[in-house]
């Protein structure tokens, strides 16, 4: 090359987010069994950054499910709460399904922001498919909570929705779908 411009390598390395890359690298360390820091994996699990979040319920997934099903149940921070439960919908048993969906019933859709209303939808669709199907009285009481939320204004949320409630056997949902 012969030109004015300059031809020394780059790092390419965004150096004003080292310190993310940093800690989703540290969680990244805890993604296979082990031991490992499950304080530090849990103060991350809310965190505003969503591949962070995701690395810290993958390292929590790789630890006993005995160790933190329990903390994920008490959560009461709504991000928090909804990558344990998601967490524990994915790596629990039929055993968890009523507390996942209890913990999930407590959360207020109406307090959370779009990302976290579909995560919220999402994590019911998961506890049924991974945990197994709700009794007659936790279906009914779901139709309950969820038929008057749909439609709404959030056509991504509808979608969800929509599915739920036709899974859950909502009498009113072909009607307004």
């Amino acid at each position: 090359y012969d030109g004015p411009e300059a031809t020394a390598p780059v790092d390419a390395r965004d150096a004003e987010h080292a310190e993310l890359r940093a800690v989703r690298q540290q969680l990244e360390a805890f993604h296979r069994p082990g031991a490992a820091d499950l304080e530090m994996i849990w103060s991350h699990l809310g965190h505003e950054d969503r591949f962070i979040r995701y690395a810290a319920r993958i390292a929590l997934e790789h630890q006993p499910v005995a160790s933190w099903h329990s903390r994920a149940i008490a959560e009461t921070d709504p991000q928090t709460a909804l990558t344990a439960l998601m967490a524990l919908a994915r790596q629990g048993n039929a055993e968890h399904r009523d507390a996942v969906l209890g913990a999930l019933d407590k959360l207020n859709p109406k307090s959370l922001n779009e990302l976290q209303r579909l995560t919220w939808l999402r994590n019911y669709q998961l506890a049924m498919i991974r945990l197994g199907q709700p009794s007659d009285e936790q279906r009914a009481k779901l139709v309950a909570k969820l038929d008057p939320l749909f439609p709404s204004a959030d056509s991504a949320f509808d979608a969800e929705l929509v599915q739920l409630l036709v899974y859950l056997g909502s009498p009113t949902v072909v009607a307004k779908g």
